[in-house]
C-alpha cells in the first residue's frame, strides 16, 4: 500500500551503466580505471534514495529476452551474484513489489503489450551491477526488475508509459533506472570490434541529454545505432516513456569509455 498522504507516480528517472569491472570485488585493480563512473553511480544512488521513492524499477538489456514481449523477473525475492565474474561471494537480493508489477501488467495489457513472467531466474549482470551500487548507496526498498523486447521503439515508449501508469494507478512513488552501456566499438581491441563512426552514437545520446532534449534519442539514425554495437538503447527508450510528462531534469553526471565501451550516468527526470 502507498504511504498515507503521499501522491504516487514517478519521482526519478535515470540511466546507469553495467560493466562488472565497476564492482570492486570483480574489477580489483582495473576498477580504478572506472572510478569516475563509480563515483557518478554513487551520486545517482543518493538521488534515488533522496527522491522519496517507495519502489525501484530497473530494466536491463541482459534479462531473459522475448522477441514479442517484455520480461519481468517474477519471484517474491530476486537475487543474483557475480560468480560468472570470479566473485561468487558478492550477492544482491531484494523483495519484489508484486502489487506494482501487477499494475504495470494491467496497464500493458490495455496497450496490447505482453509481459512474460520469468520465475526461478537469477538476476543478470545488467541488473545486478546497478542494484549493487544502489543498495550500497542506501536503497533498502522493493524492486521490479524487467527486460525489454525486440519490438519497435514506439512499443518501448508505450511500455515506459505503462510503468508510469501502473505507479500512478496504485499510488506508488517509483524511481526508474535504465541499465545501459553505449557503444561497444569505440576503440581498436574493444569487445565488439572497432567502428570509426561508433563514437557518433555516444555523442548523440550524451548531447541530447546535455541539451535537455532527450527525446532526440528516439529520432536517432538506427543504422548508426546498429554500427555502434550498443547494449541498452531500448532501456533508454523505455526510460523516455517513463519520464514523459515529468518536469525536465536532464543532466549527464558522467560519461567515459576507458575500454572502448561507453559508460553513461545520467538523470532525465
Amino acid at each position: 500500500m502507498p504511504s498515507s498522504g503521499n501522491q504516487g507516480g514517478v519521482v526519478f528517472v535515470g540511466i546507469a551503466p553495467h560493466p562488472p569491472v565497476m564492482v570492486p570485488e570483480v574489477g580489483r585493480a582495473e576498477s580504478a580505471q572506472v572510478s569516475a563512473s563509480v563515483a557518478a553511480v554513487a551520486a545517482l544512488a543518493e538521488r534515488v534514495c533522496a527522491s522519496g521513492a517507495e519502489t525501484l524499477v530497473l530494466i536491463s538489456p541482459h534479462a531473459p529476452l522475448d522477441e514479442r514481449a517484455f520480461v519481468a523477473y517474477d519471484d517474491a525475492m530476486v537475487c543474483g551474484d557475480f560468480r560468472t565474474f570470479r566473485a561468487p561471494e558478492v550477492r544482491v537480493r531484494a523483495s519484489v513489489d508484486a502489487v506494482l508489477l501487477d499494475a504495470i501488467g494491467e496497464a500493458a495489457e490495455e496497450e496490447s503489450l505482453l509481459i512474460e513472467r520469468a520465475t526461478g531466474f537469477k538476476l543478470d549482470h545488467g541488473t545486478t551491477v546497478p542494484l549493487y551500487f544502489l543498495q550500497h548507496g542506501g536503497w533498502r526498498g522493493p524492486v521490479v526488475t524487467l527486460g525489454y523486447s525486440f519490438l519497435p521503439n514506439e512499443a518501448h515508449l508505450r511500455f515506459g508509459s505503462c510503468i508510469r501508469a501502473g505507479a500512478e494507478r496504485i499510488g506508488r512513488r517509483v524511481a526508474f533506472v535504465a541499465s545501459a552501456d553505449l557503444s561497444h566499438r569505440l576503440a581498436r581491441g574493444a569487445p565488439a570490434g572497432y567502428d570509426p563512426d561508433a563514437h557518433r552514437f555516444d555523442e548523440e545520446v550524451v548531447d541530447a541529454i546535455r541539451d535537455g532534449r532527450p527525446e532526440r534519442i528516439i529520432e536517432m539514425d538506427q543504422a548508426l545505432r546498429r554500427r555502434a554495437g550498443e547494449c541498452g538503447y531500448n532501456s533508454i527508450v523505455v526510460a523516455l516513456g517513463v519520464a514523459e510528462g515529468r518536469p525536465r531534469c536532464a543532466e549527464v553526471l558522467h560519461y567515459e569509455a576507458p575500454f572502448g565501451v561507453g559508460y553513461l550516468v545520467a538523470q532525465i527526470a
